[in-house]
C-alpha cells in the first residue's frame, strides 16, 4: 500500500468521506490528497529510519451562502481536531513493507485557497511520519 493510499483509508473513518489521489473532481463536496515535493529522513544506529512525508489535503465546498461557508469552515475545524486527536486515542492501523507509523499531523491549518460565487476549496497540510527497516539488497 503506498503512504497516500493508507492516509486516504485513515481520513475515510471521518464520516466516510471518499477521496481522490492526486486529483479532485468537480463540483461540491470534493476531496483530494496531494503529496507535497519535500521529505525528511532521519537515520538510526539499527538500521532503520525515520521518514516523514507531507500531504496536502483539498477540500472543495458549496459557497453559495454565508451558512454554507461557516458550515465548511466548522467542517474542516472539526476534520482538524479529528486529525490532531488520531494519535491521542487511537492505534494507527499498521502497514505493510516493514513500515510502521508513528504519526499523523496538522503541519497547517484549514484555509480557503481560492473562492467565487459557487464553491470554494479548502487546503490543510498534513505530515505522516513513519519507521522502515532497510532490507538487504
Amino acid at each position: 500500500m503506498t503512504i497516500s493510499a493508507y492516509i486516504v483509508n485513515l481520513l475515510k473513518n471521518y464520516e466516510g468521506i471518499e477521496i481522490d489521489t492526486n486529483h479532485m473532481a468537480d463540483g461540491s463536496d470534493q476531496y483530494g490528497l496531494f503529496k507535497s515535493p519535500s521529505r525528511d529522513i532521519r537515520d538510526f544506529n539499527d538500521g532503520t529510519y525515520q521518514i516523514t512525508e507531507y500531504y496536502q489535503f483539498l477540500a472543495r465546498q458549496s459557497g453559495v451562502s454565508k451558512s454554507e461557508r461557516k458550515e465548511a469552515d466548522e467542517w474542516l475545524e472539526e476534520l482538524a481536531y479529528w486529525i490532531d486527536d488520531l494519535t491521542y486515542y487511537y492505534s494507527l492501523p499498521e502497514l505493510d513493507k516493514n513500515r510502521q507509523v508513528t504519526g499523523v499531523s496538522i503541519t497547517g491549518s484549514p484555509y480557503p485557497m481560492e473562492a467565487n460565487d459557487k464553491e470554494a476549496m479548502y487546503q490543510i497540510l498534513l505530515s505522516i511520519t513513519y519507521t522502515r527497516e532497510r532490507r538487504e539488497l
